[in-house]
């Protein structure tokens, strides 16, 4: 098993075929809510945190996986109460309790969001959508191996308040957790469109 320690709250893991099996891991069929599943996930959690000291056992985290062609599998493992608290001390807004601490969004500051589309046309017709509601926004468009398309946009307001805004997105895609999301790009994708997407892709 091969890693790659991306920041304090990231790490990419590189598992071969033997590595995934000896873990009773299936690339192909596994399932984030079975139990084995789970229980993968923390033994592989264990075993990296005493070679890597990505410690993850007291912090809520989010793994993302990709099946690889020689039958293994790449994990992206986010530790998201850290990344919470380093939002926060950037906005300076940090408790003193940084892994659990709450953050209050501020309007002033640009939250990202991203959906996720399992065909081009899809995201085309929410370009669409969004360039005749005036969307003029920082926007993203990249293209997964997947492959899957991505769209991020970023603008102004609580989390909440954009996801409720943009909820009628969910009706082409899914929505995705935006920082988790974006750690694969470049290295695991195409950009479609660095900036502008929603207006260059919407005209299309």
């Amino acid at each position: 098993m091969e890693w790659i320690r991306i920041g304090a709250n990231k790490l990419k893991l590189m598992l071969s075929k033997e590595d995934a099996s000896h873990y009773a891991l299936s690339p192909e069929s596994a399932d984030y809510a079975d139990a084995h599943t789970r229980k993968a996930f923390r033994s592989i959690l264990t075993d990296i945190q005493r070679e890597t000291g990505f410690d993850a056992a007291e912090d809520k985290v989010y793994i993302q996986m990709y099946p690889s062609r020689e039958g293994g599998c790449e994990l992206f493992i986010t530790k998201m109460g850290l990344l919470l608290s380093e939002d926060a001390e950037n906005t300076g807004e940090a408790e003193s309790t940084p892994l659990r601490g709450r953050i209050t969004p501020s309007l002033s500051q640009k939250h990202r969001l991203a959906f996720s589309f399992s065909r081009f046309e899809e995201l085309i017709a929410v370009c669409r959508i969004l360039r005749a509601r005036d969307f003029s926004d920082d926007s993203e468009a990249w293209r997964s191996r997947d492959p899957r398309y991505f769209l991020f946009l970023a603008e102004h307001g609580t989390p909440a308040a954009l996801q409720e805004k943009y909820t009628f997105l969910k009706e082409y895609g899914r929505s995705e957790n935006a920082t988790a999301a974006r750690m694969r790009f470049p290295e695991h994708g195409i950009c479609l469109a660095a900036r502008d997407a929603v207006a260059r892709l919407g005209a299309l």
